[in-house]
């Protein structure tokens, strides 16, 4: 294998381009890339964004460590603690920095990722909280990659929820800043939290989105790839889950579900329409129309999803919905537009279950819904 890539003579392929690595244009994606995915999962009473005057009390063991927002396989095997080898790293400390200056803000962290914190330190990140309106905590865990990384248990750290309580008791706004790459049960952080950001794992420049999106210089627009469980019992539980699953008869209640994000706007979606109600053959096509309008006072991003749903299926169980389509649009305030996606029959398709089948696909005659945003509930049964 080695000589017919022609290894023996060119030992180290693509050498010429290790320079480039890490270049300007790069960065700048990178960026945009951790600025797109970040999620706002709630924004009680549009706390943010936050204005750059606001009197903010920085706090977490993941609030300065550069290594916790790029998880495991970063630098080394199990990932690196810290911001000493990341070059061109910024934290969430520095991405304030950079964005409101350092003297514009309060910060302090006894804390560690196992949870644990000094009495003396508590004391200190207490006082500090009850001095400041807003306290933005960065939590989550340290990093972790394949066998040594497996738990026993699906929450966060008990330390971290008592941390984020005691100083909620303050009366300070907490806000809540997530790093991780796998969902970790949250307990009671939501009662006491204001407003929670799921950064999961946006590595180098992650800190400096964080606080764009903190103080209002990009508005979020992020949706969760997952459903977040809020108990274990649901851990494992997809948003593709077949209708004889337990959440058959219940509401099969998340933390947060699939496709859930906020933004600093409001958006409206008009009732979907189709160009027709039957497709006739395997070559026919399907198309579905929503309108989205902006009702909010700034711009934004939104994505907008297509489930299709089938009630009832013959070969196979079916799930409860599907994502076949997705969108991800900008509308200044108080502009609409109209958003199609276009369907055929292999849409509806599905591979046939039985052994010797190979990957066939069947497209039965039956009865479909077509469904738009990820919160519907899809009670088509």
């Amino acid at each position: 294998m080695k000589l017919q890539l022609g290894l023996y003579d060119n030992p180290v392929p693509g050498e010429q381009y290790v320079s480039l690595a890490g270049n300007a244009k790069d960065e700048e994606t990178a960026l945009e890339l951790a600025r797109e995915s970040i999620v706002l999962l709630k924004n009680e009473d549009n706390l943010l964004p936050l204005s750059k005057n606001a009197s903010v009390f920085l706090t977490g063991h993941s609030a300065d460590n550069v290594g916790f927002q790029c998880g495991g396989w970063t630098l080394t095997w199990e990932g690196y603690s810290g911001n000493e080898m990341f070059q061109h790293g910024i934290s969430v400390r520095k991405g304030l920095e950079n964005l409101i200056g350092n003297s514009s803000f309060s910060y302090f962290n006894g804390q560690h990722a196992n949870g644990s914190i000094s009495d003396a330190d508590l004391t200190t990140s207490v006082e500090l909280a009850s001095q400041h309106d807003h306290t933005i905590v960065a939590i989550g865990e340290s990093n972790y990659t394949e066998k040594p990384g497996d738990i026993d248990d699906p929450a966060l750290p008990e330390g971290q929820e008592k941390y984020v309580k005691e100083l909620a008791a303050t009366g300070t706004k907490i806000i809540v800043v997530l790093f991780g790459g796998r969902p970790r049960l949250f307990g009671s952080i939501p009662d006491h939290a204001a407003a929670i950001i799921n950064g999961m794992l946006p590595c180098e420049l992650g800190g400096q989105a964080v606080a764009e999106i903190l103080y209002g210089d990009v508005n979020p627009s992020g949706k969760m790839p997952i459903t977040y469980p809020n108990d274990p019992a649901n851990i494992a539980i997809p948003y593709n889950h077949r209708v004889t699953t337990r959440c058959k008869w219940d509401n099969c209640w998340m933390q947060w579900d699939f496709g859930a994000g906020l933004s600093c706007t409001q958006f409206i979606y008009s009732a979907a329409t189709l160009d027709k109600t039957t497709i006739a053959g395997s070559g026919d096509t399907l198309a579905a129309t929503v309108t989205v309008t902006n009702t909010g006072t700034r711009a934004g991003k939104e994505t907008v999803m297509l489930f299709l749903i089938q009630p009832f299926r013959k070969i196979s169980v079916p799930e409860m919905k599907l994502l076949k389509e997705f969108k991800k649009i900008e509308l200044q305030a108080s502009e609409s537009v109209d958003v199609s996606f276009l369907l055929s029959a292999e849409d509806w398709g599905v591979y046939k279950p039985q052994i010797g089948n190979g990957l066939n696909r069947i497209v039965e005659d039956s009865k479909y819904v077509v469904a738009v945003m990820p919160d519907t509930w899809c009670n088509v049964y």
